[in-house]
């Protein structure tokens, strides 16, 4: 029997999401949850949690149907979690909303996963340029110069606002002594996916022999998951995106460089000396590269 979970401390709004998802939500010890701000590497972390789940390199990840995200608003929400619940598996699902949103089952993992703010934002305008349906639109205008002065100073979490981000960072920075969450950075798990995946196996507490490990981390990497992106991408396969390979759009970090004017970057560098202390700011950028 699980475990009483601590709930919700904050209610969080917005279009795409609902919290009242996570009551038809039947939990079960050893659980996933992967909870991030969007395009910080949601789908990565999710993959490489398919992988060590199966020990196949070849799994066929079905991340929207396998390995849902609990509190996305949308008109079949019943049969996902119908889905969810038939399956006999390990199982993990996905949340954007920051851990203060959620129920905290202690008989459950956490996974966070944070990437440079900056990083987020290009990647999501890429995103929505990659969508088959205008969404969106009014947050992630044609000049991109507009789109980041409302990514500086706008609330939306639909599309993840600056605040949004930090708002979720902060919430599982004040839980960082639980056992059950582990935090990581984009940065650091394109500088070593054998470090991070050890990390994660060691959290949910799966391990297979060296060989299938090495097999499993190729697998993993950005240019192995765009060439499958039909097992990996988010609604693939679904008509959803213009193209599924997009998707993974680049895997780069420093997507401002050329981009975003000294305008635009000093106006970066003034919210987040605001939002955030030095040592805070630094992980969230660049995560423990930061600290070596």
């Amino acid at each position: 029997m699980l475990r009483t979970p601590e709930p919700p401390q904050r209610l969080y709004d917005g279009k795409i999401a609902t919290p009242d998802r996570w009551q038809a939500f039947e939990p079960r010890a050893g659980d996933i949850v992967v909870s991030t701000p969007t395009k910080s590497g949601t789908t990565w972390t999710q993959a490489i949690l398919a992988l060590l789940i199966s020990g196949d390199p070849n799994v066929d990840a079905a991340i929207s149907r396998d390995a849902p995200w609990i509190d996305i608003t949308v008109p079949d929400g019943d049969q996902i979690m119908a889905s969810l619940n038939a399956q006999t598996r390990r199982r993990q699902v996905k949340t954007h909303t920051p851990l203060d949103g959620i129920p905290l089952w202690p008989d459950l993992r956490y996974i966070t996963v944070y990437r440079h703010p900056i990083d987020v934002h290009l990647s999501f305008r890429r995103h929505v340029e990659n969508m088959q349906e205008d969404v969106l639109k009014d947050i992630y205008p044609s000049d991109i110069h507009e789109g980041f002065r409302i990514f500086l100073e706008g609330h939306h979490r639909d599309g993840a606002s600056l605040t949004s981000i930090i708002d979720h960072y902060r919430s599982a920075l004040a839980r960082s002594d639980r056992e059950n969450l582990l935090r990581l950075h984009y940065a650091d798990m394109c500088r070593d996916l054998p470090e991070a995946f050890s990390q994660i196996a060691a959290h949910i507490g799966i391990s297979h022999p060296p060989q299938v490990m090495g097999t499993l981390i190729e697998a993993a990497t950005f240019r192995k998951m765009k060439s499958n992106a039909e097992r990996f991408a988010v609604s693939a396969r679904e008509g959803f995106w213009r193209n599924d390979a997009d998707f993974f759009d680049s895997g780069s970090s420093q997507k401002w460089v050329g981009v975003l004017s000294d305008d635009d970057l000093a106006a970066y560098d003034i919210r987040m000396t605001e939002l955030l202390g030095a040592s805070e700011r630094q992980w969230l950028e660049q995560g423990n590269m930061a600290q070596s």
